[in-house]
């Protein structure tokens, strides 16, 4: 073939495979276009990358439906228990640090005492925490009527929370705030525990869990749209949260406005799931974790810390009870979901967000949306998600 019958090929399928590209870009557009005419969500935004690439990205609907504000992919908002994704990271950040390791004892790093009543004398670690088997856990009761408030900011120190939750003389103390099996033996999601492992490096770094969060990892990645509590210099940007479901518990109820926005609220318990951000800073948030699990290009922490923190916490000889059927292993407060991806989602009032990358495709993914999937009467929002991801998979599917 000679050299210019052979660039002209070259130019031609590249031409063809780029037009192939638009088309499937465009194709998964319309699918989405035409998911959010159908179903009842107020706004939402997504981001598909593959190792350094953005595929796709795009946001649909509004962040505020009476404003008409549309919703973008710099529309900041709550993403829920993916905000746990952050301590991972922190976590890890702390342990290069020299603060601990994830077989330290929790005692060995708190200004108070933990006793699980039911084991006195048990150890619980610091990747106890992690893989959510510590047998501390949530009591709704307290979780629900004292954590969640109507605040733009919890007016309850973390440390102080903590201390009169896990301690006998605290206010809040129960032996329901623990399970009664010793740690490590059984698996039971905690978002108080979650936190907890937050205020521990907060104690060790001698600074606030998010000053941390701040100079270890939102700066050197750019994330210049996020933080942990309501900032007034970006209140034309965050998004209007929605009740689009019945609600089943008194929290909703007290927070749900006549037209389904809800009341601005806080978390005493912030790092567990009261992230503000966007998909835009997500997005750089997970190429930075897809380069660390996939090459040497690391930013934050090193491959070798890269590596503890998304390698499976468990084998088969030694698997706690109860572990979810849909994420049956754990890494660093991430999850592993059945078919291997790596993985978190968040859920809240008005909130739902997913972060998630494939070992094999390397292919990531972020979304939020500024409505839970929860509630009653939800059948139709998880159908048209679930046409969500169908619609990504195809997509996908076309660019492996």
């Amino acid at each position: 073939m000679g050299l210019r019958k052979y660039l002209l090929t070259f130019c031609f399928v590249s031409d063809f495979l780029f037009s192939a590209a638009q088309s499937t870009d465009k194709d998964l557009d319309k699918a989405l276009t035409k998911i959010y005419k159908e179903a009842d969500f107020p706004g939402f935004a997504l981001s598909v990358i593959k190792e350094d690439s953005v595929l796709f990205s795009k946001a649909y609907g509004f962040a505020d439906i009476a404003k008409r504000i549309p919703y973008s992919l710099e529309t900041i908002q709550p993403i829920g228990s993916v905000s746990k994704t952050i301590i991972a990271l922190a976590l890890m950040k702390s342990i290069e640090l020299g603060y601990f390791r994830l077989e330290t004892n929790i005692n060995e790093l708190l200004p108070f005492n933990i006793s699980n009543p039911y084991f006195p004398n048990d150890i619980i670690t610091v990747k106890h925490l992690a893989t959510h088997t510590s047998s501390l856990v949530d009591n709704q009761s307290v979780y629900y009527n004292v954590v969640y408030q109507a605040e733009k900011k919890p007016t309850i120190e973390l440390g102080s929370f903590l201390k009169d939750y896990y301690t006998k003389e605290g206010k809040y103390y129960s032996p329901d705030n623990f399970d009664s099996t010793k740690a490590g033996s059984n698996y039971s999601y905690s978002n108080i525990g979650s936190a907890l492992m937050a205020y521990i490096i907060e104690v060790k770094a001698k600074m606030l869990f998010p000053d941390f969060t701040e100079k270890y990892i939102f700066q050197p990645l750019s994330m210049t749209n996020t933080s942990w509590f309501y900032d007034e210099n970006y209140a034309n940007n965050y998004a209007t949260l929605y009740q689009i479901n019945k609600p089943e518990s008194p929290l909703e109820e007290r927070m749900v406005n006549a037209d389904k926005s809800l009341l601005t609220y806080s978390c005493v318990t912030y790092p567990d799931g009261s992230l503000k951000t966007s998909v835009n800073d997500l997005t750089f948030f997970l190429k930075a974790m897809m380069k660390g699990y996939f090459s040497n290009d690391c930013a934050i922490i090193t491959k070798s810390s890269y590596k503890t923190l998304f390698e499976k916490q468990f084998t088969d000889s030694d698997m706690p009870k109860n572990m979810d059927e849909k994420e049956p292993n754990r890494a660093i407060f991430w999850g592993y979901s059945r078919k291997g991806a790596i993985r978190h989602t968040g859920s809240d009032p008005g909130v739902f967000s997913f972060i998630s990358f494939d070992p094999v495709s390397r292919i990531g993914r972020v979304m939020t949306l500024n409505a839970s999937l929860e509630g009653g009467d939800n059948l139709k929002s998880v159908e048209y998600f679930k046409k969500i991801i169908a619609a990504l998979d195809r997509f996908e599917e076309t660019v492996k």
